[in-house]
């Protein structure tokens, strides 16, 4: 079973990342779906954290609060 990870309308689905921690998915996938380092990370909803592991079939999701912008003033 795939995980999906998503970053704003951008979806990928990937059977190499269950068993992967949220930093090692970051590393793989972040270029691909132009994830910022400062995004927040959710897993199946619930907040997570960057060692926090995915499991099969998971949701995981890279938000931006909204109101952010670049670097910060």
């Amino acid at each position: 079973m795939s995980v999906s990870v998503k970053h704003g309308v951008n979806t990928l689905s990937l059977d190499t990342l269950a068993g992967k921690t949220i930093q090692e998915v970051r590393e793989e996938v972040g270029d691909l779906l132009n994830i910022p380092d400062a995004a927040q990370v959710r897993i199946n909803g619930a907040p997570a954290s960057d060692d926090s592991t995915v499991s099969e079939g998971a949701i995981v999701e890279f938000v931006k609060l909204a109101g952010e912008k670049g670097a910060a003033a």
